[in-house]
């Protein structure tokens, strides 16, 4: 169905470069728009026997050959194989084939266009929704989750992890192209863009049940490449906060969270960090203060300022190491001998071990976070 409105503005457009009256009549035959206002409305057999029959085209030679029709040329208009409508040419017919014919391509290509523009438009506002439903309420209806979805065509049984992209001085929009055109975006990976920074991507995972836990680092690493070499080319910077598998939309605002804790709580050189890697961290992150506070408040009052300090500093060194006394050395700028010096002293006093006890580990990373 051709819009009044639309037909009104191509007949504007069209006839600032002819003097030839201009008819376009809709699906039912009738005139909606006009150089000569005073047929807008009126009845147009001709065309009604083309919008709905076989024949693309129609001349009339005489006015008196069709009642309310014009002598010219009348031609089908198609969109996308659809008969939507038809266009008139008035005038002598010899004169006008070769206006009526660019007439009618131009018509067409210019209706394509317009109705591609307002498909991409409507598609876009179910993507804001179907954003604002994914990740920014909480407990959203699962069927208006799972309709909108289906509008946009993405499946829900489809494994996904989300990736949270925040980009330094890079525009957002033509990033997310970039990664589109690689040759690992598919059409059931999810993306937005978020803000003038972030970027959020919902990848999907490799059909192999087998290796998608072990092989998800390199399938995204693969899916990344083009764009991180983009960024080293450019001399721009990004991070790739990596978060939770997740198979039911329901659960996709809780995968969008993990991505955020990675952002706000990681401090990585690295420019990628996989929220399982730091599973532990967050699980002490979401204790209850008041928790913390029950287990700890006496230690931290009677311990004094400068054995607080030297903990902080010793327990974040080899929490990052992976309890690697050489690398939480190197970390601190201090000999290992220094290092070692300051472990048993933390050990007489705290009658801990955590090089050898996971136990004691467990204590040393709860203690950790609570005094920070």
């Amino acid at each position: 169905m051709i819009e009044v409105v639309l037909a009104r503005k191509l007949i504007e457009q069209i006839t600032q470069y002819t003097d030839y009256n201009i008819n376009i009549m809709d699906d039912q035959g009738v005139i909606i728009a006009s150089r000569d206002p005073k047929r807008v409305g009126t009845f147009h057999e001709v065309a009604y026997y083309i919008v709905t029959g076989s024949e693309d085209m129609v001349v009339v030679s005489d006015d008196e050959d069709y009642p309310g029709v014009r002598s010219g040329i009348n031609m089908v208009i198609m969109i996308d194989g659809k008969r939507e409508g038809v266009v008139g040419i008035t005038g002598d017919p010899k004169q006008i084939k070769p206006v009526a014919l660019i007439t009618k391509v131009a018509i067409e290509a210019l209706l394509k266009y317009e109705t591609q523009r307002e498909e991409l438009l409507r598609r876009r506002s179910r993507k804001e929704r179907f954003l604002d439903l994914l990740i920014y309420e909480e407990f959203s209806e699962p069927a208006a989750l799972r309709m909108t979805a289906k509008e946009l065509n993405y499946s829900e049984s489809i494994i996904r992890i989300p990736i949270l992209c925040r980009l330094e001085n890079v525009k957002p929009e033509p990033f997310l192209e970039l990664i589109k055109e690689g040759k690992c975006h598919g059409s059931e990976d999810i993306s937005f863009v978020l803000d003038d920074q972030h970027i959020l991507i919902f990848k999907t995972m490799t059909e192999d049940s087998q290796k998608q836990f072990s092989d998800y680092k390199y399938v995204i690493a693969d899916y990344l490449s083009t764009a991180l070499r983009w960024l080293r080319e450019q001399g721009k910077s990004g991070k790739f906060y990596v978060g939770t598998f997740q198979m039911n939309f329901s659960q996709y605002y809780y995968a969008y969270r993990s991505c955020k804790w990675l952002e706000e709580n990681v401090e990585t050189e690295s420019k990628s960090a996989f929220f399982y890697d730091y599973v532990g961290a967050y699980l002490h992150s979401i204790i209850p203060r008041n928790e913390l506070q029950r287990m700890f408040h006496v230690y931290e009052k009677e311990l004094g300022e400068e054995f607080k300090k030297t903990f902080l500093e010793l327990a974040g060194a080899l929490i990052h190491s992976n309890y690697n006394m050489v690398q939480a050395a190197k970390e601190l700028f201090v000999h290992k001998n220094t290092l070692i010096y300051r472990y048993n002293k933390m050990k007489e006093v705290l009658n801990i071990n955590p090089i050898t006890s996971h136990r004691d580990r467990l204590f040393l990373e709860a203690f950790y976070n609570y005094l920070r």
